[in-house]
């Protein structure tokens, strides 16, 4: 008998928020530059844009810069090779 196909678990808000800033990190400029400028969306929970400034801002090679806009400015340095 075959299975039954289950729904995908909908995605909280907080990934769609890390999900939306990853795209950004990850599009050609950015990585070429190794900076980008994110903004939280009037539609997302500012706790959810907390955390993901804290979270960033615990990684070592990555520096986070608020600008005069409330947007934030993010730079980082390339991985050491192993």
């Amino acid at each position: 008998m075959a299975k039954k196909a289950t729904a995908p678990t909908p995605l909280s808000s907080y990934e769609l928020l890390a999900q939306r800033i990853k795209k950004q990190i990850l599009t050609p400029r950015a990585q070429l530059e190794r900076q980008a400028v994110i903004a939280r969306a009037p539609d997302e929970l500012e706790a959810d844009w907390n955390q993901l400034l804290e979270q960033l801002s615990e990684e070592e090679s990555v520096t986070t810069t608020p600008q005069e806009d409330g947007s934030i400015r993010l730079t980082w340095t390339k991985p050491e090779a192993e």
